[in-house]
Order: structure tokens, then C-alpha cells, then sequence
């Protein structure tokens, strides 16, 4: 166990306007939670490690007494896939390991990058992962993903760059713009499709099935232009299935319209909704979606413990390119400190301290 100063703060809780005053008046408790988000974002995820296992230790979400929906892209999406694992502590050790110790080259290539991304999958998500996270008794899964359209399925290099920087370029004129390139998808499990499918959501739900986990998997986390797409799934409508960060980076939609909240453990203060809409600092998410939202997310204090005083992302990758077994040890680094941020948070819900801590959505 990582000790830390009980006079400082390492978390900042926020809640969106529908459920600020329960959670001021109640604190937070398993029962409240219908929802757990994983957002995307790359080697940003290390940071929280701790929060995670946290959840995981104390069988948080477990507790909940109703299925709660794990919801996210690419290494959110993956992150949820570990949490619903036979041995959910062990497979999300086994991911961040995979993840951390990739290495590439400039000699990579899209199948190469592709081939290391399968490996990363089938190294967490096991056989017999498969069936137990299908018929899990307490989770349901939602896995972002995009099918291309038109030149963004393109097996031409250079034409699939020039879609994605098209999708861009109209993404500041409208956050629906990018739709017309990238068509939202969503991989579910449970015996229903999840209600915020049937909200407003303009895509595609496909249920997973013991032939396409792994699959859907591994097109929630193929980056446009750098990793090849992902080509005949079962189940799913023809075409190329890439990152579904790219529509639904962070949040994007309200995953729980009703009652209930969304947890949600965030790298910092803003949520981005889709990848395009990251150097548009006007862009916010839709209006409503924040509404049952629980934000977590670390401090500048926990932010300035870690190497560099910065959340590791994927620009490490070729900033240590000469010298991968330095980016690992930081990224480990990372991960161990962030333990920090898992004690704080079960302290604080246990305590009650949550209901003066939390303060409105900016």
C-alpha cells in the first residue's frame, strides 16, 4: 500500500446538475452507479491504474445490486473488457503489460501495428474470457467502434489520410460532420441493447458474440491511417472497423437517460467528445450528456509526482524510440503511483468525505 498525505488532495470529483444534490446529500455508493466509462486516449490510461484496481479489490461496482454497463473506446473499451474477465485483476494486469511493453520502429507498417495490437488483445482477453464476459452476471459491455465510409475505407494510404483530414476540416463546422466518413458502431453485450443506443445515439449497435469479442476489440484500438482496419466481422455489416474513439472519445451521449449515474475517471477536468474535437476548446460534449455524470480525475499534486510532471501519452513512443526500457519504467512508475488515487477515492466514499468534495461541472 502507497501512503499518502492525508492533508493533501489528489482527486477532484465533479457531477453534472441532475445528481449534484444527491451526491452532496448521499455520497457516492455502488447502488447509484448504472454506468462505468472508459474513455479514449492512449497511454493516458496509466494514471488510472489505482482507481481501477481499486474498483476491482473492493468489488465496487459488483455491489451495485442491478448489471452495470461498461462503456468505452479503444483503450477505455479495453480497460472494461479486463474489469469483466474470469480474473479481473489478473487480465488487467496482463493488459497493462501487453500495452506498456510494445515497442515499434520505423520499420512498422499497418499490418505490423496490427499484428502487436492482436497480441495485446489475446494476451488479457483469453478463450475462456469469452464465454464469462457474455453471460457476466453483473456487467453488460458497450465497445465503441467506427466502420469506414467511402475513401476513409480505403486500402490506399494516402487516400485514408486525406479522408481523416477531411473528417477534421468539417468537424469545425459540425460535431455530426465526421459521421458522414465514420459510421458510429457500437459491440454490446447482455440481453438488450443499452438504452442510450435508443437515445438519440445515430449509429449502430451489433451484439458480441463468442466469434467477434476479440475482434470488436481490436477495431475499438486500430487508429486510423497508422494500424490497419478490421475486416469481416461476424455479425457486423461489411467494412472496415477502426478506433471508436475517433466519434466517441471521451463522452459523447448520456449512457444512463433515467436514473442512475455514470463513473467516470478522467486524466483531467475536460472531456473532449470526439478525437477531431481535441484542438477545439470550444467543443463540449452534447448538451445533457453530463447531466448523470461522476467525474474523478487527479490534481495538479498527483499530476506533478509522476515523470516529467505529465500523464504519459502516445508521443512517448517516439520521444523514447532509442530507448524503450526508459518509457516503460515510467509508464510502471505511473501505474504504481496512481495506487495513490485508489486508496484516496475508497477513503473518501467510505468516509462520506465525497459529499464535500464534489462540486458542479465547470
Amino acid at each position: 500500500m502507497i501512503c499518502f498525505e492525508p492533508m493533501k488532495r489528489y482527486l477532484i470529483y465533479r457531477a453534472g446538475k441532475a445528481i449534484l444534490n444527491m451526491m452532496r446529500e448521499h455520497g457516492l455508493n455502488p447502488g447509484m452507479v448504472r454506468v462505468f466509462a472508459g474513455p479514449a486516449g492512449g497511454p493516458k490510461w496509466f494514471a488510472s491504474v489505482g482507481f481501477d484496481r481499486a474498483l476491482m479489490r473492493s468489488n465496487f461496482l459488483r455491489q451495485a445490486g442491478h448489471r452495470v454497463l461498461l462503456a468505452g473506446a479503444s483503450a477505455g473499451a479495453w480497460r472494461c473488457l479486463a474489469m469483466a474477465c474470469r480474473d479481473p485483476l489478473d487480465a488487467y494486469e496482463r493488459l497493462r503489460i501487453a500495452y506498456s511493453r510494445n515497442v515499434f520502429t520505423a520499420a512498422d507498417t499497418p499490418v505490423t501495428l496490427s499484428a502487436a495490437l492482436r497480441r495485446n488483445v489475446e494476451s488479457f482477453i483469453r478463450e475462456h474470457d469469452v464465454p464469462f464476459i457474455l453471460e457476466h452476471d453483473s456487467f453488460d459491455l458497450a465497445v465503441h467502434a467506427v466502420r469506414s465510409r467511402g475513401p476513409a475505407a480505403s486500402a490506399n494510404k494516402r487516400i485514408e489520410g486525406m479522408a481523416l483530414l477531411a473528417a477534421g476540416l468539417i468537424n469545425v463546422l459540425s460535431r455530426r460532420a465526421p459521421t458522414l466518413l465514420y459510421e458510429r458502431v457500437v459491440f454490446y453485450s447482455g440481453n438488450r441493447s443499452p438504452l442510450f443506443l435508443e437515445n438519440s445515439f445515430n449509429g449502430r449497435g451489433i451484439r458480441m458474440t463468442p466469434e467477434n469479442l476479440r475482434m470488436a476489440a481490436l477495431a475499438t484500438g486500430s487508429l486510423p491511417y497508422l494500424i490497419a482496419g478490421v475486416k469481416q466481422i461476424p455479425a457486423a455489416v461489411d467494412g472496415v472497423y477502426r478506433d471508436g474513439g475517433l466519434i466517441d472519445y471521451q463522452i459523447n451521449q448520456d449512457y444512463c437517460p433515467g436514473d442512475g449515474i455514470t463513473l467516470f475517471f478522467h486524466h483531467q477536468e475536460r472531456i473532449i467528445p470526439g478525437w477531431f474535437d481535441k484542438p477545439l476548446k470550444w467543443r463540449n460534449p452534447p448538451a445533457g450528456a453530463l447531466d448523470r455524470v461522476f467525474q474523478v480525475c487527479p490534481t495538479e499534486d498527483f499530476v506533478s509526482m509522476l515523470p516529467d510532471g505529465r500523464i504519459p501519452d502516445r508521443q512517448d513512443f517516439v520521444t523514447f524510440a532509442d530507448n524503450p526500457a526508459a518509457r516503460i519504467r515510467r509508464w510502471d512508475q505511473v501505474s504504481e503511483l496512481s495506487e495513490i488515487l485508489g486508496e484516496q477515492f475508497m477513503e473518501d466514499v467510505e468516509s462520506g468525505k465525497i459529499r464535500d468534495l464534489v462540486r458542479p461541472m465547470a
